[in-house]
């Protein structure tokens, strides 16, 4: 087991990210560095109350493209709240910020879906818009990760049977969540190590597993996962038994992700 979050070659320090070249603006672009928005982002946390306890960083496309996590102080004593932003100096991506929590048993990582762009590259961005949106933005992740935090303790109220268990994780498979490679180590996850039967073991194990996955692409598994998970508990509240493969696939046929 790892104790890092941030998985890969590419994992840097944050003085590393500081030194990232500038971009010269131009008269529509005007790119943010990384470092503005990390302190910004701090700031941010803790005009609302929090505090960073831990920060990772990568960085793709030669220092153009950066991803971060920052665990927060706030959380119980099985999950703790955690914070994604992602940043470009390439016009290939808006600034961003999602909301996510960490399980500490195994140190996976699960995002409430997509990024929230809270701002492009345009001209007339500057630090002191910059500061009051990340404030802004801090503010309105709060609802985000207690709602996030809610839904994924309370996924231990649903039993999972082993026939839906296999259904779900070709689902998974068959959406690019986590690759068949992987079928062995979600396995042994499942069995061992999150052992209580119910959505929240099948959850926890492909989380524990999406460690691996190219972080940049991380918040829309995690969504795609979420979105399986939800749909499924939809038809436990129309159908009074899934008998079949066949059957439960026509239901899902009917649900789009």
């Amino acid at each position: 087991m790892t104790n890092s979050i941030l998985i890969g070659a590419n994992k840097v320090s944050e003085s590393e990210v500081f030194n990232v070249p500038s971009v010269p603006f131009s008269k529509t672009f005007h790119p943010v560095h990384h470092r503005e928005l990390v302190k910004a982002v701090k700031e941010g946390v803790q005009a609302v109350g929090l505090e960073i306890v831990k920060a990772e960083y990568v960085l793709a496309a030669e220092g153009k493209k950066m991803f971060g996590i920052y665990h927060l102080s706030q959380g119980n004593s099985d999950l703790c709240w955690a914070i994604g932003i992602r940043n470009s100096l390439n016009k290939s991506i808006s600034i961003g910020i999602t909301a996510g929590t960490k399980v500490f048993v195994c140190e996976n990582m699960c995002f409430s879906g997509d990024f929230l762009a809270f701002r492009r590259h345009t001209s007339g961005l500057d630090i002191d818009e910059l500061s009051f949106l990340a404030y802004r933005s801090m503010r309105s992740m709060i609802p985000r990760l207690k709602a996030l935090e809610a839904w994924q303790l309370g996924l231990r109220n649903y039993a999972l049977p082993e026939n839906h268990l296999k259904i779900l994780l070709v689902e998974i498979m068959t959406n690019n969540v986590i690759p068949a490679s992987k079928f062995h180590q979600f396995s042994d996850l499942y069995a061992n190590v999150y052992r209580d039967n119910s959505l929240w073991s099948f959850h926890e194990s492909a989380t524990e597993v999406l460690k691996e996955s190219n972080l940049m692409t991380l918040p829309q598994k995690n969504k795609i996962l979420n979105n399986v998970i939800d749909n499924y508990i939809g038809t436990l509240a129309t159908a009074n038994d899934v008998s079949s493969l066949g059957d439960f696939y026509q239901q899902r046929s009917l649900i789009r992700l």
